[in-house]
């Protein structure tokens, strides 16, 4: 009987997408030195706006009209506008480390969510290898857990942090149901497109009316250059995530955030800042639990007995 190869093209996409976010968090903390958070996070998605209609006019994408249109604005209010601004402002309330686990919990949710909605169900190693994945999250920004801020803030940052895993669950399991049980009614790259622009302008909107426009220093080259990475480049990263939620589940597709923390450390070895066992051994549990979660079934049915006979062979007689 011929094995099923797996297809290695969704993982290349959340190989790309895990780069690029993983290396967002150093310009995001460089660019909130120069504006206010609200103001930050329309600015960030705005940014991505611009690169992903951009990539979805020369492409020619198919625009959504009618409901599909409403839902692509429904959802990128929710699933783009409330994930991002929910993220920056538990960054700074309640620590990147706090928000960190809390933000990367979005796998379990989805996998809850899938699992009640979309019957959509991962096999018992799968299932480990999320909880494996989250272990690995929490031991990487384990040295910044906690901390001395103020209670009530902290809790703010907290409940921050929790609408945006929830809101991004959501939002990944609404683009899972359009893109395998209506793909012949969606784009996904306009789509993307539209939720990107409908969160934009009101989050923007709402940070000029909160804020003002006083509290940007707009000639900080500083800030632009940050803005770049965490805005348009960042966006590709939107678009090889959807481009992967397209061909495989929403649980394997968004198990890849375990990785993006594994990236941000090593980010910061190379600025100079060396971990501690801990967070190498978080960094591991990370890579294994997305190596689970993402393995060919047939391949881990067989893998037990494989190695008993790899064993049996190489044992002394």
């Amino acid at each position: 009987m011929m094995r099923h190869q797996p297809s290695y093209g969704p993982l290349a996409l959340l190989a790309g997408m895990v780069l690029i976010w993983g290396t967002g968090y150093w310009p995001t903390e460089v660019a909130a030195e120069h504006t206010t958070n609200v103001v930050l996070s329309g600015l960030r998605i705005m940014g991505g706006a611009v690169l992903i209609v951009a990539v979805a006019l020369v492409a020619r994408a198919r625009w959504p009209t009618g409901r599909v249109l409403l839902w692509g604005i429904g959802t990128g209010l929710v699933m783009v506008g409330i994930s991002h601004w929910g993220t920056t402002e538990a960054v700074a309330r309640a620590g990147p480390g706090n928000a960190a686990v809390i933000v990367n919990s979005a796998p379990l949710i989805i996998v809850a969510l899938g699992w009640l909605f979309l019957r959509e169900r991962l096999s018992g190693i799968g299932l480990v290898g999320i909880v494996v994945g989250f272990g690995g999250v929490i031991l990487m920004v384990s040295s910044q857990l906690g901390g001395s801020t103020d209670t009530t803030d902290f809790l703010l940052g907290v409940a921050l942090a929790a609408a945006g895993a929830i809101a991004w669950a959501a939002g990944t399991l609404v683009l899972r149901v359009f893109a395998t049980r209506r793909g012949d009614e969606i784009d996904m790259l306009s789509f993307t497109a539209v939720q990107f622009v409908a969160a934009g302008i009101v989050v923007l909107a709402a940070g000029f009316a909160v804020d003002g426009i006083g509290t940007t220093n707009w000639s900080s080259g500083e800030l632009w250059a940050a803005l770049f990475w965490i805005g348009p480049i960042s966006g590709l990263g939107f678009i090889f995530f959807f481009a992967a939620l397209g061909k495989i589940s929403a649980a394997r597709a968004s198990a890849a955030m375990f990785l993006v923390p594994a990236v941000a450390v090593i980010v910061e070895i190379a600025r100079g800042n060396i971990p501690t066992g801990l967070v190498v051994l978080g960094i591991v549990l990370a890579v294994l639990g997305v190596a689970l979660v993402n393995a060919p079934r047939d391949e881990l049915a067989t893998l037990g007995p494989r190695l008993w006979r790899y064993v049996r062979t190489k044992a002394p007689s």
